[in-house]
């Protein structure tokens, strides 16, 4: 097959192939897609253009291919000036953008267009190759300006990835170093064929495997793919979510799990970052390692557990990290349900079983919470005592059926009349109520009732003797000078046992 049908064939090859790289880069989510589909499609112009040259044996459309060749290098040179500069992000500590490559590539592209008019930068002669006619390119003073100033972008481009290959971490160090081989290689490939005078531009086969290349190692490609395999037998069994980011904080690798848990599939592991953020938010301050989140409410909730940690190399610099989530909501649940149940048996220890008022136990906090206030200032209360009367009897004559009954029934009169306050049991046959609020400002009125109200209770005799509540009641009053509870108790119980006394000598009997 002749040399210029074979090339013809490899450069539609390359176009296609070109093509189909930018669409596919297009149709990415990695952060360089735009750039890699750009790079991608501005190397179809030149390569069509060589079509055009050695494909055909008019004269016009060699020119034309020539100035798709020309204006189509100074487009390659600027989108890929604009993909490293997004590729290599990070690396070094500039932050100027590559403004005058910009410049001088629309400058050489503008004086190639005058080379219609002017002459200066090439002109073509007709030769024969393979039995037809082909017109070579003769280079004047114009394209030597334009080759310095390729050159001079692309020597930059390369002294860029050179710079990204030394200082970027091992585990990123191959996808640059590949690119920089790949253009030294078509560096090499251009200066032979200028030098040699070839007739057919070799050299446009290899910036048509670079643009494969690029679309392979900026799109396709996952470093150490190698660890990927082991990492994957490793863990692929468990039930954590891992997670193994580069040094700018991308997600290169997951497991399964960790997969399904950021809502991705197959290997769109660029996106993993931003979800996770947006499901667990920050992980936590730079010196923690261990975090825990929780997701949703209720029912629906999830719990998780995160540890994250940093690789580092022998030199202190950062590697990358690893996370590791771990699903903690079943434990969680246990957990909560545990708490839940001694939150349920703490609040029955503060209540009489009998009579559902406070239990000693709640009486005994209440009493901790009065002195600690009344040691920093003075407060209104009074404390009403009330012991039962015939408790006893009733038990001992109608059995403890009964006798609860009678407890119930002097614990609702007491309740009744102390509507505001707290009512404690804090024995057998005793209870007391503590009053603040509106139940202080009427204590006096309130007692009163209460002792009319048991009363007229066990004057009833049409009543079943468990059904006459009878009980003694004592009230006292904090005053000034009192710095404790149990002062104002002292008092309250004396007084109980004066109303005791009264009974007795009424009714002869008060057990």
């Amino acid at each position: 097959m002749p040399m210029r049908i074979t090339y013809c064939y490899i450069y539609l090859l390359l176009i296609f192939s070109l093509l189909g790289c930018g669409i596919l880069a297009r149709k990415s989510d990695r952060p360089t897609r735009d750039a890699v589909a750009f790079l991608e499609t501005a190397l179809i112009p030149p390569v069509l253009g060589n079509l055009l040259i050695v494909g055909t044996s008019l004269r016009m459309t060699a020119l034309i291919g020539c100035y798709l060749y020309y204006l189509g290098m100074d487009l390659v040179m600027y989108a890929l000036v604009n993909f490293t500069n997004q590729y290599c992000q990070g690396i070094g500590d500039g932050t100027q953008k590559p403004t005058l490559m910009y410049v001088l590539l629309a400058a050489d592209a503008v004086q190639m267009m005058l080379n219609p008019f002017a002459g200066h930068a090439f002109s073509l002669t007709e030769i024969e190759v393979d039995g037809a006619a082909y017109y070579k390119m003769i280079p004047f003073w114009g394209q030597t300006v334009h080759r310095v100033i390729d050159y001079f972008v692309f020597a930059c481009v390369l002294l860029i990835f050179i710079l990204a290959a030394v200082k970027t971490p091992k585990i990123s160090r191959e996808r640059y170093t590949v690119l920089l081989v790949t253009m030294i290689v078509v560096s090499l490939v251009l200066t032979y064929n200028i030098f040699f005078q070839y007739a057919i531009d070799r050299s446009m086969v290899g910036f048509g495997a670079f643009g494969i290349v690029i679309f392979f190692f900026a799109i396709r490609y996952r470093p150490l793919r190698l660890l990927d395999r082991v990492l994957s037998y490793i863990v692929s069994d468990l039930s954590d979510s891992f997670y193994v980011f580069d040094p700018n904080g991308n997600c290169i690798w997951a497991n399964e799990q960790g997969c399904r848990l950021a809502g991705i599939t197959g290997e769109r592991y660029e996106q993993i970052a931003k979800k996770l953020m947006t499901m667990f938010g920050d992980a936590g301050q730079s010196d923690e390692h261990i975090a825990k989140r929780k997701i949703g409410e209720g029912a629906e909730a999830r719990f998780y557990i995160l540890e994250e940690n940093q690789v580092r190399d022998s030199r202190g610099r950062l590697d990358g990290s690893y996370l590791r989530i771990q699903d903690v909501t079943e434990g969680e649940q246990m957990l909560q349900a545990r708490e839940e149940q001694l939150g349920q048996i703490s609040q029955e220890a503060y209540k009489d079983p009998l009579t559902n008022v406070g239990s000693k136990i709640a009486y005994s906090r209440k009493v901790g919470e009065l002195n600690e206030t009344l040691a920093k200032e003075q407060i209104q209360f009074a404390i009403v005592m009330v012991d039962m009367n015939n408790l006893k009897q009733i038990n001992d004559a109608y059995g403890h059926k009964a006798g609860d009954l009678y407890i119930k029934g002097c614990c609702h009169l007491i309740c009744d009349i102390f509507k505001h306050s707290p009512v404690y049991r804090i024995g057998g046959d005793e209870f007391v109520a503590i009053l603040q609020g509106s139940d202080f400002q009427t204590r006096q009125e309130n007692t009163a009732a209460l002792r009319a109200a048991f009363a007229e209770a066990y004057q009833n005799e049409a009543q079943d003797p468990w059904l006459r509540y009878s009980a003694a009641v004592g009230m006292a009053e904090n005053a000034s000078d009192d710095c404790t509870f149990e002062l104002v108790f002292k008092r309250a119980d004396k007084a109980m046992y004066e109303d005791k006394k009264q009974f007795k000598k009424r009714h002869g009997s008060y057990r």
